[in-house]
């Protein structure tokens, strides 16, 4: 009788443990996606109550804190409805887990791209970056997601959490340094920039297929660097990005290594300057944000296959001179 108690405590302090350690650590990416839709039903609901916020939760939106609870401002009380376009970025290890989708303010589409923290089974911090004022000729873009995102890479294309976000800084270093040499570029790299196309000489086939037939541009027409739709590294050589003084403070807080993809916000800084030093030493006018000291939080998420970058996606507002992401 006595060896019986004695089994079925051990089983009891077995099973326990094992239900302890599921829920003390690892909410898998099933589960993260699962608060996500938590999260965004009851913002469209504008009911805080209906998702499994702590009670100390955070929130931010375009790098400015705002109350969960009777919020006035913010797609918590401006959202009609969810858009099909979405993408999860989940993070199991650290209990993090991003999404980038589209959200409706009425007739008006919103990009948006989230972050949300998750521990003990609740929602810790939100953190949302939310483009709005979409030019309707960027939205063919965002028809479908970038199928790179949501495909697990093979075992020999992986590389560490550790190398995934050095990876992810040392693009920002070449912006800094105004040179594309030091960055791991793929052959099929492109970047879209709040929808628009701004880099790679042409998209993944799921993207080109919405692609309107584009109007003849006009004699003489110039493109600057930044947007010209060249290889990844030449706005970088072009020394177009001089005019940013700064890509600081940077965090990579999701990383999802099985699909080799990271969500970060990076903070683009500039002064507003009027010219620019390019790398042969020459002056030219600054290509953008003349007068407009300002600094922009960034959502940028980065595919990167092999050691190498090839999907690119920035989502980012302007915002005061540094004025800081609400995290830092």
């Amino acid at each position: 009788m006595m060896r019986k108690l004695l089994i079925t405590a051990a089983l009891g302090v077995f099973s326990a443990g094992i239900a302890a350690g599921q829920s003390a650590a690892q909410c898998d990416r099933h589960c993260l996606e699962g608060f996500v839709n938590q999260y965004l039903n009851a913002m469209v609901a504008h009911d805080a109550s209906k998702a499994p916020f702590a009670p100390k939760a955070r929130f931010t939106e375009n790098a400015r804190e705002i109350a969960l609870t009777g919020a006035r401002e913010g797609l918590w009380a401006t959202s009609t409805s969810l858009g099909e376009y979405r993408f999860f970025v989940a993070d199991p290890q650290a209990g993090q887990v991003a999404f980038v989708g589209q959200v409706n303010e009425g007739n008006k589409p919103a990009l948006l791209s989230m972050r949300l923290k998750i521990e003990k089974n609740s929602i810790t911090e939100a953190e949302s970056i939310v483009v709005r004022g979409m030019n309707e000729a960027n939205l063919w873009t965002l028809k479908t997601p970038p199928a790179e995102f949501t495909k697990a890479l093979a075992p020999g294309e992986r590389i560490s959490r550790e190398e995934l976000v050095k990876i992810s800084s040392v693009y920002f270093d070449g912006i800094e340094k105004l040179t594309g040499r030091i960055v791991p570029w793929h052959d099929e790299c492109y970047r879209l920039e709040n929808g628009m196309w701004t880099a790679g000489t042409k998209l993944p086939p799921e993207l080109a297929a919405h692609e309107p037939k584009a109007p003849a541009q006009k004699t003489g027409a110039k493109v600057s660097p930044a947007f010209a739709r060249g290889r990844c590294t030449e706005a970088f050589d072009s020394g177009v990005f001089a005019l940013i003084e700064s890509i600081q403070p940077r965090r990579t807080p999701v990383v999802d290594v099985e699909r080799g993809v990271t969500w970060g916000v990076y903070m683009f800084n500039h002064l507003g300057v009027k010219t620019v030093k390019m790398p042969d030493g020459s002056i030219k006018p600054a290509a953008y944000f003349v007068d407009q000291p300002n600094s922009m939080p960034m959502s940028e998420l980065f595919k990167i296959k092999g050691g190498k970058i090839r999907d690119i996606m920035a989502i980012g507002v302007v915002n005061k001179y540094k004025s800081g992401s609400g995290w830092d």
